[in-house]
Parts: structure tokens; C-alpha cells; sequence
């Protein structure tokens, strides 16, 4: 019979004792380093981390219930952040002891684990995006509650008391939370899509499919379906100017001088598709489909332009086109034939008849930023053609001869951008200021100023008095000509501050059919909204 000596334990035990102790100190250390996690999850509030007061409660538990109860756990709940299994590093290290025959197949697995890996984070974007609405409704109810509360309190003591502040206000050293205050804000924020790598110059939507596109200053075209990136067109190698749908087609122009019409049906085949099995190496669409490149599912590219094209617009089997080489052309759709050019330089060549500044207008190509231009902006129906140009003058054209009929002068720098219906127009200019026309009396009817450029103006069809601008801010600007009514909108949503005088500066804006807007800002995010 073997004895024990007492006083000793065996080694298995000292060993287990020895890796316990280890974990705890390895725990307190993750909890020390993320003090400042935990006390912004519990609301910024160092108490919270003390240990409980061995004081008595002045008041029984239970009597007084908390507003945080069950919003501790909705604020600790972290979601999962994906990870490659290398670093770029361990992989450029790996790959260089590679046998080079081996290397294309090993290349093409990192590819689909890079494929797998944006699918996670896009995951993640899109349960965060989530979890900030349920936040978002929490602040309405709560300032809704918070008002009935102190109406009720005003009630008692019969006077008028002043509102307390929201804990975002009281907070004011967190970088990731702005004022609440009242601010207007719009329905409903439905998507945030992000994906560009700069600012937003060109938007689109329609309203049939429900699909919005937008061009950036980063060269890229992207569609979107539903919140997620549907295409990613490559197709220019400059600034894109514009972006528009037209029946199964997508228009794109460009600082490139080119206007390039993109069939969508086209664009599936050439999507890359992820892999069902893991085991297998995946291949190219180019090799498994043999599917033509991007550039044969460009319907017609339209060229001729000297210069940028500035802006367009597509309607009725008709392309209309301004450029920084001061020219505007019609196109036929159908043939891709050039059927007129309108030289404007005759137009502008009369300094007394604008008020524009020596100096101020923008070169014809616009800035850099992708506002304004020679042409800065255009719009037509059947023989009727506006345009905008640098010296800040509006013109009304008659397409059938090609000469301008009509001239209105109001800005004083290079017009932006420029909506109209049967009865009225607006112009936008980087003077800083929106003018609402009446085409009748062809004077204007609206001044609105604000403090730095207007990159972007709407008229929303069916509503003519109703305007939407964007204005270099990080507002939706909104205002109505029957009522006087002039709005400003949060576009940051309450929550977030964008990066605030960074991305969330918006620069372009669209709203024409229904109840849905979208916006862009300079930091590459697009988003839509319920109105």
C-alpha cells in the first residue's frame, strides 16, 4: 500500500493551482486595460466601476424603478469582430517560401478568405447600423417621456421650468456624441451605405427597382440594392460627374470627357461568385464562365467632348451634355449620333450682363471637389433646355434653333446645379446661395443664403413649391414657397457625429419621386431616408 506524504500535493495539483493563478492575473490585467471600455458602455460613469456602498438604500428596493433596467446588457453585447487567420505580413512571409507553381493557387485562397472576411465585417456594419436605430427610437420615446414628465412637474408647481439636459449634453468630452438638442431630423434613416473611398459627386435612384446609384471623386460607380453594394463600376479614370438610370441602362459621365450608358442585366455575369466549397480552389469568373470584361457591357460609350463632362441628362431617346470645353451636345440614344453642339461661348462673352465677380468663377472643368463648371448644370424636356454656367446666368434654350431665348442673371459666382418644372426653377451656386425662379415673369421669386457653397438643389415632382439643398454642411436643407417654411434637418441622425466637419458634410442630394431621399457626403457615405 503506497503512502502519501503529508503536507505535499502532487504535482498535477501544484500544476492546476499554478495555471488558475496565471488565468486570473491574465483576466485582471484585460479588465484593467479595458476600464475605459467598460465604464463608456455603462454610460461614462466612473461609480458604476466602484464597488457597492455598504451604506443603507434610503429607499426600499423596488419602490423606485430604474430606466436603465435591461439597457445594461443591450450596451455590454459586443458583437463579434471577424479576423484573417495571417497578417499581411505572415502572409508575404509564407508566400515567399511558395513553390512558384504553387503560388496562383495559393493567391486565388487568399483572395476568397479576403472575399469571406468583408462579408463578416459587412455583417457586423450592418448589426451595428442596426443596433444604433434601436437606440435611436429609445431617444424619441425617452424625450418624449422626459417632456410629459416636466409638463407634469410644471403642472404642480405652476410655472413654466426650463428642460434638463439630455446625458449626451451632460457628456460633452466624448468625441462619438453630439448635442441633443432639438434639432429637426427626418423619419426614418433606412440605409447607411458605405464603400467609396472619397466624397460623393453624383446620385441617382429609382424608384421602380428601388436601386440607387452614386460616383464619387474616387472614379468608381456603385449601385446599391437594399442596403448592400449590388455593382462596382470601374469604368472611368477621372472625377465622376454624373450618374443616371435610364429604362434598363446606367449612365455614367465623367472628367474624362466620356458619357458611358452600362447595360445592368450585363453586369450580373461578370459579379464574382463565392465559392459553396471550401476545398475547392475558387476561379475566376473570367475562366469558369468566360464572361466578356467590363467594357462589353457598355452599351455605347458617347465621346467628343474636349473636356470634362459636367453634367447630363437622358429622356425620351435623348442625351443633352455640357462640358468644360463650353459646349453642349445632343445625343441620340438609340445610334449613339451626334445630332447638334451648341457652342456657348458667344453666350457668356458680355461681362455687363452679368453680376458674377472677376475672379470668382471656377475653372471650366469646375472644382475640385467636382461642383460647378463651365456648364454647371443642365436639365430639359421635349425642345426646352436650361443651363448654368460659371458666370452664374441661367438661360433658357430652344433646342429646335439652338439659341438662347431667354436670359436671367441672379448669382454671382458659377452655378451648380439646377432642377425645373412647368412653373418655376432652382438654381444653386457657389456664392452660397438658392434662387427660386418664376419661368413665367423670369425673375426671382426666392432668395435663400446660406454660409458656404450650394452643391446640390431638388425640386420634388408633384410638389413644385417643395425644395431639398445641399449646402456644404451636415444639414438636409429643406424649404417650401407657399409657406415660407425653411428647415434644416440633422443628417448625422442624432447619434454619431460623422466625423463631424469631415464626413458628415453632405454634398449632393436627391429627392424627386416618392417618399425617399438620399444623400452623399465628402467622406463617401450614402445615405437614404424615409421623408
Amino acid at each position: 500500500m503506497r503512502r502519501r506524504s503529508l503536507g505535499r500535493e502532487p504535482e498535477s495539483s501544484t500544476y492546476e493551482h499554478a495555471s488558475q493563478g496565471f488565468l486570473v492575473g491574465l483576466i485582471n490585467r484585460v479588465l484593467f486595460r479595458n476600464g475605459a471600455l467598460i465604464s463608456l458602455l455603462r454610460g461614462s460613469n466612473p461609480r458604476l466601476l466602484e464597488k457597492p456602498s455598504k451604506q443603507p438604500l434610503s429607499t426600499p428596493l423596488g419602490t423606485t424603478p430604474s430606466l436603465l433596467s435591461g439597457f445594461n446588457s443591450f450596451l455590454e453585447h459586443k458583437p463579434q469582430t471577424p479576423g484573417l487567420e495571417q497578417t499581411a505580413e505572415e502572409f508575404d512571409l509564407m508566400l515567399r517560401n511558395t513553390p512558384a507553381d504553387v503560388v496562383p493557387e495559393v493567391l486565388m485562397e487568399r483572395r476568397e478568405e479576403y472575399n469571406e472576411y468583408l462579408r463578416q465585417l459587412e455583417s457586423v456594419r450592418r448589426d451595428v447600423v442596426k443596433r444604433l436605430d434601436e437606440v435611436d427610437e429609445r431617444i424619441l420615446v425617452a424625450i418624449g417621456e422626459r417632456r410629459d414628465i416636466e409638463s407634469r412637474i410644471a403642472a404642480i408647481e405652476g410655472e413654466e421650468i426650463e428642460s434638463t439636459p439630455l446625458p449626451s449634453e451632460i457628456s460633452e468630452e466624448s468625441e462619438d456624441v453630439i448635442e441633443q438638442d432639438d434639432v429637426p431630423r427626418l423619419r426614418q434613416l433606412v440605409y447607411v451605405l458605405a464603400g467609396h473611398y472619397s466624397g460623393i459627386t453624383a446620385l441617382d435612384y429609382d424608384l421602380v427597382s428601388g436601386l440607387v446609384a452614386s460616383g464619387s471623386l474616387d472614379t468608381q460607380v456603385r449601385v446599391w440594392d437594399q442596403g448592400v453594394c449590388k455593382y462596382v463600376i470601374n469604368g472611368h479614370n477621372d472625377i465622376v460627374r454624373g450618374v443616371q438610370f435610364y429604362e434598363r441602362f446606367l449612365l455614367t459621365a465623367s472628367n474624362d470627357s466620356r458619357i458611358r450608358m452600362w447595360d445592368l442585366s450585363l453586369l450580373d455575369s461578370i459579379q464574382p461568385i463565392a465559392s459553396s466549397d471550401s476545398t475547392t480552389p475558387p476561379v475566376t469568373p473570367t475562366i469558369c464562365r468566360r464572361v466578356p470584361p467590363l467594357d462589353l457591357c457598355c452599351e455605347s460609350t458617347f465621346t467628343g467632348h474636349g473636356d470634362a463632362v459636367t453634367c447630363f441628362q437622358a429622356l425620351a431617346g435623348t442625351l443633352i451634355s455640357g462640358s468644360g470645353d463650353k459646349t453642349v451636345r445632343e445625343w441620340d440614344l438609340t445610334t449613339g449620333q451626334l445630332r447638334q453642339s451648341i457652342d456657348l461661348t458667344w453666350a457668356t462673352k458680355d461681362p455687363s450682363k452679368t453680376r458674377a465677380r472677376r475672379g470668382s468663377g471656377c475653372l471650366p472643368r469646375g472644382t475640385d471637389a467636382g461642383d460647378a463648371g463651365f456648364v454647371g448644370a443642365l436639365q430639359f424636356y421635349e425642345c426646352a433646355l436650361a443651363t448654368g454656367t460659371s458666370d452664374g446666368a441661367l438661360r433658357l434654350w430652344d433646342l429646335r434653333t439652338g439659341q438662347a431665348h431667354r436670359q436671367m442673371f441672379g448669382h454671382e459666382m458659377a452655378v451648380t446645379s439646377l432642377q425645373f418644372d412647368d412653373r418655376s426653377v432652382v438654381t444653386g451656386s457657389l456664392d452660397g446661395t438658392a434662387l427660386l425662379w418664376d419661368l413665367r415673369m423670369g425673375r426671382v421669386m426666392q432668395s435663400l443664403e446660406f454660409g458656404a457653397h450650394v452643391t446640390s438643389v431638388q425640386l420634388r415632382r408633384g410638389m413644385a413649391p417643395e425644395c431639398w439643398m445641399a449646402a456644404s454642411d451636415s444639414m438636409l436643407h429643406h424649404y417650401r414657397s407657399d409657406s415660407m417654411q425653411r428647415v434644416a434637418y440633422a443628417s448625422d441622425y442624432g447619434l454619431l457625429n460623422d466625423r463631424q466637419g469631415v464626413g458628415a458634410v453632405v454634398s449632393r442630394i436627391y429627392c424627386q419621386d416618392g417618399d425617399t431621399l438620399i444623400s452623399g457626403d465628402i467622406g463617401g457615405i450614402v445615405k437614404t431616408w424615409k421623408i
